[in-house]
């Protein structure tokens, strides 16, 4: 195994949780990660096993069951539970926890975190964020789903796409438009969803990430409660911009330990497998490429955990999250495609975790942001408007 240097980042503490969470990813996690691969989705009592053991809301406030710790510990957390090697299931547990959930947190009212973000924290709800629409992914200003206040209610009718958690959650968080066209018509609404007339159309059948399920939602004159709006009326754009660095923080994270886990895998073959006399690894040209992987680990690891510790800081770092999420992701995808290429044609064989990772990685430059999206917010960061 390769082990980062990274003892002046983390105190006792971290290290003392990052054992405690790798015994349960270890005991507890790990051993179902193929059942939930080739099921297509993972078993959701999972998150309330992990609710009893405070492993949700690590970053949340007590009063809401979450642990109120920092953003170094929540990294503990995100690193140990990629290590279960279902990344997959991880991508739906990053939803609910650091995608889904911030913008409740942080603009939600004490009455909507006692009933959602509380249940978050404990598994007993589980949640998502629908935000991408089947004409609309990006460019979140134009999005064409509707909420029509009428009395005490809002009914919503519109469609929503690639979303994670959909055949799973009980509650969403769905944007929808309130107002005139363009980012200042945008609000937030949390959608229960045994509500009627809500319902998922489609589950997809996806290249990688096979452990999550990824859904279309229909919404047929939905009626969702006034006092389930999310933050103002016609302010949800700027609400869920509160929790955009928390979600592309996590998806580096994913990424990164997708590249960990197949620098790994390579250095263990690299030293069993054997031709003309002698490892693969004492070859140059596999030497190389190993040295190469773990420097693209390093450089992506760096970048997170500055950007993590300037956001735990509160000073803006919409930049370095960007740089992050861009590098990570872009590095996650040559250093598992090395791995592939280290392993020759048992690479390209299913049993072998690298093939999976390969199918895995290559969301993390399209998922919480292309990387097209993130280099124009680097742009933007620089006094360029590229678009």
């Amino acid at each position: 195994m390769y082990e980062s240097k990274d003892a002046y980042f983390f105190n006792e503490d971290h290290v003392a949780f990052r054992d405690s969470v790798r015994r349960f990813v270890q005991k507890e996690v790990t051993p179902k990660a193929d059942e939930w691969e080739d099921r297509g989705c993972y078993d959701k009592m999972i998150f309330k096993r992990m609710g009893d053991l405070g492993l949700l809301g690590i970053k949340y406030p007590i009063e809401y069951c979450g642990q109120g710790a920092d953003t170094r510990m929540n990294l503990v957390w995100m690193e140990e539970m990629c290590r279960c090697k279902a990344l997959g299931f991880v991508m739906s547990l990053f939803v609910h926890t650091d995608m889904a959930s911030p913008a409740l947190n942080n603009v939600g009212t004490p009455e909507q975190k006692n009933k959602y973000l509380r249940g978050v924290c404990t598994g007993e709800k589980l949640m998502a964020v629908a935000m991408t629409e089947p004409n609309h992914g990006s460019d979140v200003a134009a999005i064409e789903t509707r909420a029509v206040l009428e009395g005490d209610h809002y009914r919503v009718n519109g469609a929503k796409t690639f979303i994670t958690n959909g055949t799973q959650a009980d509650f969403i968080n769905v944007v929808v438009r309130t107002g005139a066209p363009g980012v200042k018509g945008v609000s937030l609404l949390l959608v229960d969803t045994d509500s009627p007339g809500f319902s998922v159309s489609k589950k997809f059948n996806k290249t990688g990430l096979l452990s999550s399920d990824t859904t279309e939602l229909v919404f047929e004159d939905v009626m969702v409660p006034k006092e389930n709006l999310l933050g103002k009326e016609n302010q949800g754009f700027y609400a869920l911009m509160t929790g955009l660095e928390s979600e592309r923080l996590s998806l580096a994270v994913l990424a990164y330990m997708g590249a960990a886990m197949a620098l790994d895998e390579s250095i263990k073959y690299a030293k069993e497998r054997i031709q003309f006399d002698r490892p693969i690894g004492n070859f140059q040209a596999i030497a190389h490429q190993l040295a190469d992987m773990a420097t693209d680990l390093e450089a992506s690891k760096r970048l997170v955990y500055h950007a993590a510790l300037l956001y735990d800081k509160g000073i803006k770092c919409a930049s370095e999250v960007s740089m992050a999420k861009v590098f990570a992701a872009e590095a996650a995808c040559r250093v598992v495609a090395n791995a592939v290429q280290i392993h020759g044609g048992y690479g390209y064989i299913r049993e072998y975790l690298v093939d999976r990772l390969y199918r895995d990685v290559r969301l993390f430059n399209i998922g919480g942001g292309t990387r097209e999206i993130m280099r124009d917010i680097i742009a933007k960061e620089m006094g360029f408007r590229s678009r």
